[in-house]
């Protein structure tokens, strides 16, 4: 029994040898699909890596130049900027010059409006002044045209009484000759 025992033991161990063996390539098998898994998985990783990486260059390459376009832009905004302060700083200058000027303009025209006020006063008192002297000419007109008619009768008057004097003056030398006719005669006789 002991070649059966020792037949039986080297079967058993055999079995136990081809279990662990068995074992064995199943833990391979397992570890060549976990290897087959990580490296579809490196593949996978690598591409996607590759592809990142691409992707970061086109974006580096996309910041870079919108960097170099911002940074232009940036420039062309700085020289607008010192443009506009600089433009905003003589707009002051003249606006500070047109204030000046308006200021000026508005102290002449309190002068002009001054002059316009005391210039009213004394148009309005001439104007009072030429009223009176009006009311004046036309009383003097009046009066005027009273002594022309009264000259005028006057005048008349005058007339009648150089003709009637006239007149009288001729019967005067009538009665004078007559009066030296009788006196002439009285003398004769």
């Amino acid at each position: 029994m002991q070649y059966y025992d020792s037949v039986h033991l080297a079967s058993d161990q055999k079995d136990l040898l081809i279990s662990q063996l068995k074992a064995e390539i199943f833990e391979i098998e397992q570890r060549d699909k976990d290897y087959l898994a990580l490296r579809d998985q490196l593949y996978t990783i690598q591409t996607k890596y590759r592809h990142l990486q691409d992707e970061k260059l086109l974006q580096d390459n996309d910041f870079k130049t919108r960097h170099d376009s911002n940074m232009m832009t940036l420039g062309s905004l700085k020289k607008e900027i010192d443009d506009t302060r600089f433009l905003l700083n003589e707009k002051n200058r003249s606006n500070n010059d047109l204030q000046a000027e308006v200021a000026s303009t508005r102290e002449q025209i309190s002068r002009r409006e001054a002059e316009i006020f005391a210039t009213q006063r004394d148009l309005a008192q001439k104007s009072d002044s030429g009223h009176a002297l009006r009311k004046e000419l036309d009383n003097a007109s009046y009066e005027l045209a009273k002594l022309r008619e009264e000259r005028a009768h006057d005048h008349d008057e005058i007339s009648r009484a150089k003709d009637l004097n006239a007149i009288k003056s001729r019967e005067n030398s009538d009665r004078d000759a007559r009066i030296k006719a009788v006196d002439y005669d009285l003398y004769k006789a």
